[in-house]
């Protein structure tokens, strides 16, 4: 059986998603709380409503989505509002299943008899619990021997229809206003609870393998016998965390009713060692001295034998994911998996998708869904044919990620220093230029930024041709999320302008840390450090100004030395750009003679007297203006270090910059209200 489709309206966090899983394996990615996890218990609520294996499952499932009390005497009392997004709408989760050969012909070797006694043990709302026996009474009487006879003609009809490919389409709808829960079709309903019930306890053809795992250490009571069989059946879907108090009596339980031999069990085991946890080997079931179960696990390299319990909680849930996946789901069947990542290291975390597909999946026919944040596992699902990725944008958002339509975005953004876990794990992408402006915005703005990943470019360089492909990707309909680019002005407009999604935000101060400039913010946080030196606030603010206008003798000599000749022996990236070498020596060698030509004639000092002349007027010029707008005009980052030289600053400059912001936020500040409406602009 395979899960094809999936649609989930206005169930918990989601409001209308739409997923085709084509694959073994179906990977779901996306931010955090978007509602990954609602997908899966979206199917499992489904199962529990309108297929359940046993009377309990319903209540369980709905127990776990807190739904109903788990006080008996307090279930008739569903609260609808924890179920539904919008409590004013129905909410409908549609499934549509794709049955194997082998399970048709499974459900034809079943008697019309048998699904038509199933359809109506549904129809007169008997649980399942009370057993065909509750409908002896009933079917001893005349309205119920015409009942059931209609149902099997009606069932022997629908089987006749019944043909290839087999799909079963199952939808639930769950009327809020009414306080009313329905199936579409009792008949494809029966059909999957008679499968489900085809299989042996310790067997399901939908296991849900939750992100709550939780592990006993210890003694365990293992059992055997009809106990442990229903406990084994509830672990499946209805009472799925249970799985993981279960790794010992799951052992147990391969080796003496799965039919599975200690030989096997241990190839179970040795498959997981090799491929995921090197260096370990199961050494066998025993009991200890003092009577208690103990599960040996070998290491080789210094041959310590230690209890499983030993372990991590991470290696744990691996072998026990693992062990169940083999062997506790019937051939055909359906993992829903969450998280599988979850306190594994990443070099752990790049072989789960190899290993789940070559080793079990394909071994037993499997259908996996998996929802994750691991940027490992969704770098591997991408470079599989047999793995399909689905990025789930936002409650109403989902998306099937095909890599070939979108690998020009992805090389771009990793040559941003951006991988495509980081750009589908958040809201977007801000790309900064300084080496601390990811830690300034993120202790000052992290309300606005929050959920964005923030890479650092360190230089502009040649991110403007990125910026292209981006743009003309998001013209192509690839890009589906935000991409903000955010630069220093460094007195060399950029020209790029923004679009839908790929924004670009040029400061109007020479860099982030010119808006750290505030007279009164500065001289209050390094007085709150203890700065000798400082003097008055007035003779601080003076001095600052001071340091800030020494700089104009930097700006005019390098602007005026740009207009002098000779020129810049340099090479240009635009002049070689998709240019062949021939072409390429040809620019040269014509910048280099004009260069040669023009120093033949150069006299030192009338070029420096020229120079220097040029550099006095020029100062004339800009002077009244930097003396006005030396806060914009000057290099922050530089104004800073030269403050180091000056006064005995106690703490790095990394952690003096956060200090100023935070204080700026804390004071609300007009430079900080002034980024805080460009940032703003830029993210909206």
């Amino acid at each position: 059986m395979k899960l094809r489709k999936l649609r989930i309206s206005n169930f918990r966090g989601l409001s209308d998603v739409e997923f085709d899983f084509d694959q073994p394996t179906n990977v779901i990615v996306g931010p955090n709380a978007i509602g990954k996890t609602t997908i899966l218990e979206a199917v499992r609520l489904v199962k529990a409503l309108l297929m359940p294996r046993y009377y309990q499952e319903t209540q369980q499932v709905l127990v776990s989505l807190g739904a109903i009390s788990p006080h008996s005497q307090l279930v008739s009392n569903i609260d609808y509002l924890s179920l539904a997004r919008d409590p004013l709408a129905s909410l409908s989760i549609s499934i549509r299943f794709e049955l194997s050969r082998e399970e048709n012909d499974t459900l034809t070797r079943f008697s019309s008899d048998k699904i038509a006694l199933e359809l109506l043990r549904g129809q007169m709302g008997r649980s399942d619990d009370q057993g065909q026996f509750a409908l002896t009474q009933y079917l001893s009487s005349e309205e119920g021997k015409t009942r059931i006879e209609k149902n099997i003609e009606e069932i022997n009809v629908r089987l006749k229809e019944f043909k290839e490919p087999h799909q079963i389409p199952i939808e639930l709808t769950v009327d809020v206003k009414r306080g009313t829960i329905s199936g579409k079709d009792p008949f494809y309903q029966a059909l999957i609870i008679i499968l489900e019930r085809s299989c042996p306890p310790n067997k399901s053809l939908i296991s849900y393998f939750p992100a709550d795992r939780a592990f006993p250490t210890g003694e365990v009571n293992i059992q055997i016998g009809s106990a442990e069989a229903s406990n084994q059946i509830q672990s499946h879907i209805g009472q799925a965390a249970t799985k993981y108090h279960r790794l010992k009596q799951t052992i147990v339980n391969n080796l003496l009713i799965s039919g599975v031999d200690e030989n096997t069990l241990k190839e179970d085991f040795k498959l997981v060692f090799e491929k995921l946890l090197p260096g370990k080997q199961l050494a066998g079931l025993s009991i200890t001295q003092v009577g208690t179960l103990k599960v040996a696990i070998k290491e080789n390299a210094t041959g310590k034998i230690f209890d499983i319990d030993s372990m991590s909680s991470g290696e744990k849930g691996l072998i026990l994911t693992f062990l169940l996946l083999r062997r506790g789901l019937a051939k055909g069947g359906i993992a829903l998996i969450d998280e599988p990542e979850l306190h594994l290291n990443p070099a752990v975390c790049k072989h789960i998708i190899p290993f789940l597909n070559d080793n079990i999946v394909k071994e037993n026919d499997l259908q996996a869904i998996i929802c994750t944040h691991s940027a490992e596992i969704l770098g591997t699902a991408f470079d599989r044919p047999d793995c399909s990725v689905h990025h789930l944008r936002s409650h109403r958002d989902s998306t099937k990620i095909y890599e070939r339509d979108h690998r020009e975005v992805f090389d771009a953004l990793r040559r941003l220093g951006t991988t495509a876990a980081d750009s589908l794990f958040s809201r977007g992408n801000i790309f900064v230029e300084g080496e601390h402006d990811t830690a300034i915005l993120e202790e000052g703005f992290y309300e606005i930024i929050m959920g964005y990943k923030i890479t650092s470019l360190g230089s502009r360089g040649d991110i403007e041709k990125e910026i292209d492909t981006l743009q003309a990707a998001e013209k192509r309909g690839e890009i589906d999320k935000l991409h903000a680019f955010i630069f220093d002005l460094d007195n060399r407009p950029s020209g790029l302008t923004s679009t839908k999604s790929i924004r670009v935000l040029q400061w109007d101060r020479y860099c982030l840390e010119n808006y750290l400039l505030g007279k009164k913010t500065f001289y209050d946080t390094l007085d709150e450090l203890k700065v000798s030196g400082l003097g008055s606030r007035g003779e601080f603010e003076k001095k600052l100004a001071e340091i800030a206008i020494l700089q104009l003798n930097e700006f005019v000599a390098k602007e005026t030395y740009s207009k002098q000749e000779p020129d810049n022996p340099g090479i240009r990236s635009r002049e070689i750009a998709r240019k062949s070498y021939k072409e390429i020596a040809e620019i040269l060698i014509t910048r280099l003679s004009a260069i040669k030509e023009s120093l033949i004639v150069l006299n030192n000092s009338s070029w420096i007297a020229n120079f220097t002349k040029a550099c006095s007027k020029r100062h004339e010029e800009l002077e009244e203006q930097w003396r006005e707008d030396w806060v914009k005009l000057c290099s922050g980052k530089r104004l800073i270090d030269d403050l180091y030289q000056i006064y005995p600053i106690n703490i790095p400059k990394f952690d003096l910059k956060k200090r100023i912001v935070k204080r700026m936020m804390i004071d609300q500040t007009e430079e900080w209200i002034l980024v805080k409406s460009k940032l703003l602009d830029a993210l909206q």
